[in-house]
Parts: structure tokens; C-alpha cells; sequence
């Protein structure tokens, strides 16, 4: 399982912080305009003390800890943080998705019915696990026409200010806030024993599901900018691995930077790794099947199509900015 490292550091924090709040419990805090949480002194643990019984039926009192309230506050701000949400859409909501035309109506209802199923397509590892917004008429098919052909095209096949972004982050946002995943984690008995943390050699371990949103031009010139960076890779090869690993990425604009072989290779190998590990990815596209597979390469289109199964919603309909303008 992904983030076994994240998760024994994060028990292993927590242990360390149980036994320090022990060995400081009866201590008056010096700075306690400092502290955060008065609860838990910010060790991210409550200690209590609890009979136990022993094998000769002794009974004993110990100090045992419980996770205090604050900790699921701060891992959801750091979750928040490392999403990557664009500011512009900081506030997007389902509730102040503005619904005026059919095709914004399949979005919401389409996004809807997904993020329903969606703990039990996490819980699952479902191979159908994904979402796709795409064009009924391509955004490179509308380019290649021309004149009254072209401007007619636009006219009858928009597929921009629907709002689709919107939807996406708003879904980032009800991701983070709701579902939790469970990871393995090896832990041995002497650790066991040294913080009193009575876990089996393999446990499970609750957090939140991570999200990434990323936009296809940055996100693709990042990635190209950073194989010429010159720190060995390093930045490259931590931008690769997020989007490969995190639980959701969802991907904006997909197919929307310029084509390069480079770039093909670089689709194939994020929605590959996603496909065989069975990670969501949810994104939208000013494409529609046939121009996104030009635009991103036939094998990656193929197995992204393939892990939305029939969550492939091709939409066009009147452009919201245009309409607000007038």
C-alpha cells in the first residue's frame, strides 16, 4: 500500500509525543500563550489513565492515550494546503454551483451520482473508478475548420464556462472533508512495548484521502521544466510520484498543452500507474475522444476512457461568461 512511510512516521510522532505529555503531566506549561490546544498541550494526544488487568490478575492503572480532537484539524488544513485548489476557486461549492442550462445539470448530476459511490469505489479499489468531463465536438477538431465553418462550429459546440472546474474543486473540497482511507503499517514489538501502543505487527491505519489538482499547461510545463532542472532530477521525479500516488488527482483541462512526444510519454506513464493501482482520476477536457487521444496519445487515452467506464459525460452547451457579459 502507498504512504507506509508517511503513516509509521506519523504513529511513531504520535508515540513520541504520548510519552513526553506522560513524563510531563503533573509539569506546569511555562508558555502556555504558545500552546494551541490546551487539550493535548499540541502533542496530538490525551492521556488517560486505565485499569488493566494483568496475566496474574493483577489489576494496574496505565497511562493509555487517545488522539485528540486537533489532530484531524491540522491534517485536513495541511490536506487543504498540499491539494493544490487555485485560489480563484477557494469558494466553489455545490451549493453556489449556478445550474441554468441542460448541460450544467448533467454535470452536477453526473458529479453527484459519482462522489455517492465514491467511498465504496475507494474502499474497493474499483477498476471503473474514474470521472471524465469531455467535448462533444473538440476543441482541435473547431481549429482545423475554417471561416463560417469555424465560427458556426464555436457557435453550436461550445464546451468552456459550463463550469467544470468549478465542479472539480468543489469535489476536491468534499473529498478532503469526508472520506478516509486506510493504509497498512508494519510496527514491531519493541515499539510496541517502549509507547504502550498495543498494535499488531501489520495495523491499519485511518487518514484522510489525499487530493491533487492540477492544471494540464502548468502541470505539463512544470514537469518538462523540471527534467532541465539542474538538482539531478530530484524536483521531476517528486512531481511524477504525486501524481502517480496521491489517493485523487483530479486534472484540469486535460489535453489543453501543446502536443510533444515528450509530453505523450509523460500522460502515458501518470495515467498508466494510476490504471494498474486503481487510482481515481477525475478531470475535465476541452477535447473530445477522438482529439483528446491525439492530444495525450492513443494508450493513455484508451486506459483513461477505460476507468470511467460509463462516467464519461460529452457536454456543450452556452458559455456562463459570455452569457454574464450580456
Amino acid at each position: 500500500m502507498q504512504h507506509l512511510g508517511t503513516a509509521i512516521q506519523e504513529v511513531m510522532a504520535r508515540a513520541e509525543a504520548m510519552s513526553k505529555q506522560s513524563e510531563n503531566s503533573n509539569s506546569q506549561t511555562e508558555h502556555s500563550a504558545d500552546i494551541n490546544c490546551p487539550d493535548c498541550n499540541d502533542t496530538g494526544f490525551i492521556i488517560e489513565k486505565k485499569e488493566q488487568t494483568q496475566p496474574n490478575g493483577e489489576v494496574v492503572l496505565k497511562d493509555l492515550g487517545r488522539q485528540c480532537h486537533c489532530v484531524r484539524k491540522k491534517a485536513l488544513k495541511n490536506a487543504f494546503k498540499n491539494a493544490l485548489i487555485p485560489d480563484e476557486f477557494k469558494n466553489a461549492r455545490f451549493d453556489n454551483y449556478e445550474i441554468n442550462t441542460d448541460a450544467q445539470q448533467t454535470l452536477f448530476d453526473a458529479i453527484k451520482e459519482y462522489l455517492k459511490d465514491f467511498p465504496n469505489i475507494i474502499e474497493d479499489e474499483s477498476e471503473r473508478n474514474s470521472l471524465g468531463f469531455i467535448a462533444a465536438f473538440g476543441e482541435t477538431r473547431i481549429r482545423s475548420l475554417q471561416g463560417e465553418a469555424k465560427y458556426q462550429a464555436k457557435e453550436d459546440h461550445n464546451n468552456f464556462g459550463l463550469g467544470k472546474t468549478h465542479l472539480q474543486m468543489a469535489a476536491a473540497k468534499w473529498i478532503l472533508n469526508r472520506i478516509r482511507v486506510r493504509d497498512d503499517i508494519e510496527m514491531n514489538a519493541e515499539t510496541n512495548k517502549r509507547f504502550n501502543l498495543d498494535l499488531n505487527t501489520k495495523s491499519k491505519f485511518d487518514r484522510g484521502c489525499q487530493v491533487l489538482c492540477v492544471s494540464d499547461i502548468t502541470f505539463m510545463d512544470d514537469l518538462t521544466s523540471a527534467k532541465m532542472a539542474g538538482d539531478g532530477g530530484e524536483t521531476f521525479k517528486n512531481l511524477l510520484h504525486n501524481a502517480i500516488n496521491v489517493d485523487v488527482l483530479i486534472w484540469d483541462d486535460l489535453g489543453k498543452a501543446k502536443y510533444s512526444e515528450s509530453k505523450e510519454g509523460l500522460y502515458y506513464q501518470i495515467i498508466n500507474e494510476r490504471y494498474l493501482h486503481k487510482r481515481p482520476i477525475i478531470f475535465s477536457s476541452n477535447e473530445d475522444k477522438g482529439t483528446l487521444s491525439e492530444k495525450i496519445g492513443y494508450a493513455a487515452s484508451s486506459r483513461l476512457l477505460g476507468m470511467c467506464g460509463d462516467r464519461l459525460y460529452a457536454v456543450e452547451g452556452e458559455d456562463y461568461r459570455l452569457r454574464r457579459g450580456a
